[in-house]
């Protein structure tokens, strides 16, 4: 640098710009810092610090003030200079790296406004992906609002979140505040699964052997908090019970409940807010077919599950040609009992091949037990379906079986041909 430069570098400049040339050279400084573990020198003025911090304000002019080098064994070199850049120019680039390293600063030192941008920063970044942190952060630095809207979006986008990376890093406090509530939207062997891989990284860290009897240790009494008895006795079977991860009583129980007897070990009540179960049974037919409703006669299919789930919708195949509307009727029965009825009108897109219709009040069934869909629409003429399915299995076991129904059905749907495509189910 010139002689010419070290003389002028005040003009033409903000005072920020100012503050920052100083600080970034150490010019006329009245403090040295020895920071983190190293005890790195870092020189600042304690003018600049005092009008920023509460905290630096006394270290420096109360009582017990210092008199010379401080050391700050607490905060990385790092992000302590980020803070002194902060408070010199009023500028900061937040990111998920240095977030909980300026948190922590902001907090010591009381410097209100970086807290607060830190905050604006996570609450932008409540997404699937980084949900979990959000939250976990929240937590951390007691930002009560925060923590709650970041609790209650991974409890709508539950999945998702789960099966995010941040999720493997949750706290067993965080973690037993997402597990226990009733409000979580995920299905219990999504739960399951990656509770497993979170205690594996907890063996992990700790340098334990990943066997079952570790991993039972590392999720202690977050176990209790899965919901077996909601998962299907097949899942349980292949994945759950193969395992040392549960006791052999326990097992036993679980077995129990699957078959009638009622067990109080592991929590059993429905979640309010279960991941829908989508079951499409056939294909669309996209050619030169469709489906008429000109007669007004019924649609009816059967259908029995493999396990004891809540219905809360019917899909219905839309109009191949024109937008517009179809009334219609939909009944769900178990024997001569009506268990719902649904009077709304389909409004058809030109092309949209499958549409939902929710009940407003779904309804619980029992496994192995006979439901009765009854369809009648009125209006123009939809597509059709094709290459039918009479068992439609999940992944995690979950089944339904179609039938020929019981009841008139004489549109002419059936197991093999016709409308209601599909069913929709919460676990």
């Amino acid at each position: 640098m010139t002689m010419g430069t070290q003389t002028d570098w005040q003009i033409g400049k903000s005072l920020s710009d100012r503050m920052k040339y100083m600080l970034d050279n150490q010019l006329m400084c009245d403090v040295t810092f020895n920071v983190g573990a190293d005890k790195s020198p870092i020189k600042a003025h304690k003018y600049m610090l005092a009008s920023a911090s509460p905290v630096f304000y006394s270290m420096f002019e109360g009582p017990l003030s210092e008199k010379g080098d401080v050391d700050i064994a607490d905060i990385t070199p790092e992000y302590f200079s980020m803070m002194l850049q902060y408070i010199y120019t009023d500028k900061i680039v937040i990111d998920a790296k240095n977030i909980k390293g300026l948190l922590y600063g902001s907090e010591k030192y009381m410097l209100q406004t970086l807290k607060v941008k830190c905050n604006e920063f996570l609450t932008s970044s409540v997404d699937e992906d980084h949900a979990c942190v959000v939250f976990q952060t929240a937590h951390d630095f007691h930002m009560k609002d925060l923590e709650t809207d970041a609790l209650n979006f991974i409890f709508k986008k539950g999945r998702a979140c789960f099966e995010s990376d941040d999720f493997l890093h949750l706290s067993s406090d965080c973690l037993k505040l997402i597990v226990e509530s009733d409000k979580l939207y995920c299905d219990e062997t999504t739960i399951y699964q990656r509770m497993v891989q979170w205690s594996k990284l907890r063996c992990e860290e700790q340098s334990m052997s990943m066997t079952d009897e570790n991993v039972r240790k590392s999720l202690g009494d977050l176990l209790y908090r899965i919901r077996f008895p909601l998962m299907t006795p097949k899942f349980f079977t292949d994945e759950v019970s193969s395992t040392n991860i549960l006791t052999f009583e326990e097992r036993v129980r679980l077995y129990e409940h699957f078959n009638g007897k009622h067990t109080d070990m592991f929590p059993s009540k429905h979640r309010k807010l279960q991941i829908p179960i989508r079951l499409e049974r056939c294909e669309v037919d996209t050619g030169n077919t469709s489906w008429s409703y000109s007669s007004g006669k019924d649609d009816c299919v059967d259908f029995q599950t493999s396990s004891d789930t809540v219905l809360t919708s019917i899909l219905l195949f839309g109009s191949i040609t024109y937008s517009g509307s179809n009334d219609l009727m939909v009944k769900i029965l178990q024997g001569s009992t009506v268990l719902n009825t649904t009077q709304t009108t389909l409004n058809s897109i030109t092309g949209k091949q499958i549409y939902e219709i929710s009940f407003e009040n779904p309804i619980r069934n029992s496994c192995r037990k006979t439901i009765h869909c009854q369809l009648n629409m009125k209006g123009k003429t939809t597509f059709r379906g094709k290459n039918f399915i009479q068992k439609v299995t999940t992944r995690d076991g979950f089944a339904v079986t179609f039938f020929n129904s019981s009841l008139p059905s004489g549109n002419s749907t059936s197991e093999q041909i016709g409308q209601i495509p599909g069913l929709i189910f919460i676990g």
